[in-house]
């Protein structure tokens, strides 16, 4: 039996139909984009146990045989997504199932979109509401119908259309709910219709001066239709009430099946949702990475001793030169990795536009006295993006590492970052859509669909192979030195060595201030000279007005029912002179990043030298964990307040309790749960905390906290047919949850696919490494990923006149945002970045 998570409300019961028959039942879902239809199918699959399909809402019906197909399933299910029914694209096949003839109709239900869908089919209007309710938790009242006996009940609501009926006569908004409903079957709401209203809304109307109903829930008098308004699925609506109007509506479903007699097949549905096989998974670029990686053993052998006065800093100065290509990156505020150069060092890089994959061999050579990196391409190849994912799970497993200190998160393979183009590019969309990366210009003006890559436009992914590495844990304050390389744990070996340069330092009575007396230590003539630097900075500021327009651009698409919500972001640049000598030159990113992490520390502090790109950030933002065994877990982080003298946590507390915070996140985390639902199945995802409201730094956030449970025996319905799945290895299911969930929901709103379709429409630029994600993939099994805020990149020379770093901000629009508001808030997460330059910040 598959693991089951106890729900919030401690219920684990399920439905079981009148039907005495063991055969499964299945259902079908109509999916129409959206960011929440995988909490629906589990909402299903956990409380009805039934299997659901999905179909698309823009598919052909299979064979051109709809009612044949229909066949296969007991009822189907409209899901939510954007648009408005009025529109034919949006809704798609749904508009096919209201004109089924009486002998082949069966049992439906709509949520949201396909509600309306039902409500227009059936002459209802379907107009904008007063304003948008995006997020937003509202009480509603009932009748008897398919809920009768439940209490009146709170749900989310993700609507800015609604059905208009016509309450003409008398309106009734007027009538008590015993007179309203001996009123129904006089027609007074459906104007001779065949719907019937069963619950609604009173919403305060202020064009009208008064409240307004606004329908919920309605059934159709004779056919086994029925509609929700509301999404029961969200975390915030009642449990208790919306799993037993779920069962209800199954009951009456089955019941309106066996009463007619209805031809149910139920004929194998594995055509169903089923994305191509991968046969040739860029066998070739595989085999040579394999290759590459040869020297890497199935054992992390280590050496470990006391952290003392060492800081991450120092221990990052004595392992890697300047110039070297290194990532350090802070996992969850506890495990701060450092990769260090091996022989036979490597990284690769992608390009998403040309699909362009390199392989770099990172050897030293000798330049002006000194040893420095020299890359060397030595392999480059065109790979479709699907198989780029395939390559690194191939190699994952190929590599699996199976020793090593259980404690430590990290045991060796790749540290890097994945771009927001990179997670555009694998999103969903449409067939009619054109695909989301190529759509819009990027900043430049110059179109993505050309294949050709920008000297300004860094890789969409770019990973170092990592064999040794040292690890500190700052909870245990210790060093643990480790490497796969079996030649390294041997006698003398580079394990031994490094411990003994270690020991020597402590035996030597080492402080921090005899290791970092340098040219660039605080006070002395060198920093003050890279303080002169900083501090001729130009920082190019984003347009007050423009930013504000495209706010209002944004609310506009949310008022039409495009989106939820949308994660608006802007850019600015900052232009340091390259004054000095190389060595120095090379060694300002890495004042940076000592800056910032000084000035902001964060959970997920990172530093990254990949070729010419340099990363610099301190984000406190998780995007994904993932354990050695089964565990995922996401931390989406949406609401801001800036911290001040007079700016406690109460205080940011019920700043980030009102309607819109709350709603914000609220839409987010619908959002990771449907990712996690979609790769872990149903009955594997749990939401740990809702809108917690937490201290980071110069800001207070409000976070949640979910988690997924993979059993790769059963999985979620997007992964359910990825053969390469039937794995146990965690990395193989984590790099696949990369795949599934990027780009960060918090990122870019709800629901994701065409909410970022607008998004690259109103910023018309390309992010790039701003906004997507940043961390490394354990061979062991394990993964931490952050979200890339509170970052500054750069691909300019070292040895460039000048060097361009690009920071970016922004923050979700919601119908209830202002202007003004929005600005403020972007100018706020920009200050945390940007006040580094400023040589007071840094001491």
């Amino acid at each position: 039996m598959r693991p089951i998570f106890l729900s919030d409300d401690g219920d684990v019961s399920s439905f079981a139909s009148s039907s005495k028959s063991l055969t499964p039942r299945h259902v079908l879902y109509v999916d129409a984009y959206d960011s929440f239809s995988y909490n629906i199918v589990s909402m299903l699959e956990e409380n009805l146990m039934v299997e659901v399909a999905l179909i698309t809402v823009d598919s052909e019906w299979p064979d051109g045989d709809m009612v044949g197909f229909l066949r296969n399933f007991d009822a189907i299910v409209l899901g939510p997504g954007p648009g408005d029914p009025n529109n034919s694209s949006d809704v798609g096949i749904m508009r096919d199932i209201w004109s089924l003839s009486q002998e082949n109709v069966l049992p439906v239900l709509g949520i949201c979109l396909g509600f309306q869908s039902l409500c227009l089919h059936h002459g209802v209007p379907v107009q904008r509401l007063p304003y948008p309710l995006h997020g937003q938790v509202r009480h509603i009242s009932i009748s008897n119908d398919i809920i009768e006996g439940i209490q009146d009940f709170e749900v989310t609501l993700y609507h800015s259309l609604y059905a208009k009926f016509n309450t003409a006569k008398e309106g009734f908004h007027k009538f008590s709910e015993r007179e309203f409903y001996r009123q129904k079957d006089q027609n007074v709401l459906s104007q001779e219709d065949d719907l019937l209203v069963f619950a609604w809304l009173q919403l305060d109307d202020p064009e009208l001066g008064g409240s307004t109903p606004i329908p919920m829930g309605v059934r159709h008098k004779e056919k086994p239709f029925w509609g929700l308004q509301f999404h029961p699925e969200s975390c915030k609506s009642n449990k208790r009430a919306c799993k037993e109007l779920l069962r209800r509506w199954w009951k009456m479903a089955v019941e309106f099946n066996e009463r007619s007699n209805r031809l149910i097949t139920a004929s194998s549905l594995d055509f169903i949702d089923k994305p191509p096989l991968i046969l040739n998974a860029a066998l070739e670029i595989t085999l040579l990475m394999e290759e590459l990686s040869a020297a890497s053993s199935n054992r992390c052998a280590f050496r470990t001793l006391p952290l003392h006065d060492l800081t991450v800093e120092i221990i990052y100065e004595m392992m890697n030169t300047s110039s070297s290509a290194s990532v350090l990156f802070q996992s969850n505020g506890r495990h701060t990795i450092i990769s260090i150069p091996s022989p036979n060092s490597w990284r690769l890089e992608y390009f998403v536009p040309s699909r362009r994959l390199s392989l770099m061999d990172l050897g030293v050579c000798m330049a002006d006295g000194t040893s420095k990196e020299c890359t060397r391409q030595i392999a480059s190849s065109i790979l479709p993006i699907h198989q780029l994912w395939d390559v690194l799970r191939c190699l994952t497993e190929k590599r699996k590492v199976s020793a090593g200190v259980s404690d430590i998160p990290f045991w060796g393979g790749f540290l890097g970052y994945f771009s927001y183009e990179m997670g555009l590019s694998g999103l969903s969309h449409p067939k009619s859509t054109v695909e989301v990366s190529c759509k819009y210009p990027n900043s430049s003006g110059r179109s993505p669909t050309s294949g050709k890559v920008s000297k300004e436009d860094p890789p969409d992914v770019s990973l170092l192979w990592v064999e040794r590495s040292i690890v500190i844990d700052s909870k245990t304050r210790q060093i643990y030195i480790q490497s796969t390389r079996e030649s390294d744990d041997t006698l003398g070996g580079w394990l031994d060595l490094t411990l003994q340069r270690f020991q020597g330092l402590m035996d030597t009575g080492f402080s921090e201030p005899k290791l970092c007396r340098s040219p660039t230590k605080t006070g002395t003539a060198g920093e003050e000279s890279m303080d002169s630097i900083f501090n001729k900075a130009v920082i190019k500021m984003p347009d007050e007005d423009s930013y504000k327009r495209q706010v209002e651009a944004c609310k506009a698409l949310l008022e039409a029912g495009e989106s939820y919500e949308l994660c608006l972001t802007c850019e600015i640049s900052i232009t340091l002179p390259m004054e000095g000598i190389n060595n120095v030159r090379d060694k300002r990113p890495w004042q940076l990043f000592k800056r910032l992490r000084k000035y902001n520390p964060a959970a997920f502090s990172a530093y990254a030298r990949l070729g010419k790109v340099k990363i610099v950030s301190s984000s406190p933002e998780c995007f994904l964990n993932w354990d050695r065994y089964s565990t995922l877990e996401m931390k989406p982080m949406k609401g801001t307040v800036r911290k001040s003298a007079e700016m406690t946590l109460e205080k940011a507390k019920a700043i980030l309790s009102t309607t819109k915070e709350m709603a914000e996140n609220l839409m987010i985390a619908d959002l990771v749960r449907h990712d996690l639902y979609g790769i872990c199945g149903s009955g594997r995802v749990q939401v740990e905390k809702l809108l917690q409201v937490e201290d980071h730094g110069h800001v207070f956030q409000m976070i949640t906290h979910i988690k997924g449970v993979i059993d790769h025996r059963h999985r979620g319905s997007r992964v359910s047919h990825m053969p390469y799945l039937k794995t146990p290895n965690m990395s193989v299911h984590g790099i696949t949850a990369l795949q599934r969930c990027l780009p960060p929901g918090s990122m870019t709103g709800a629901p994701k696919e065409r909410s970022c379709l607008h998004l690259e429409s109103i910023e018309g630029r390309k992010r790039g490494i701003y906004s997507g994600v940043m961390g490394y993939i354990d061979l062991g099994g394990g993964g931490s990923f952050s979200v890339l805020i509170r970052t500054l990149f750069t691909c300019s020379d070292d040895n460039a006149e000048q060097q361009v770093w690009r920071v970016g901000a922004g923050g979700a629009v919601t119908t209830l945002s202002t202007a003004a508001g929005e600005w403020d808030e972007m100018l706020t997460k920009l200050r945390t970045v940007v006040n580094i330059f400023d040589a007071s910040n840094s001491s």
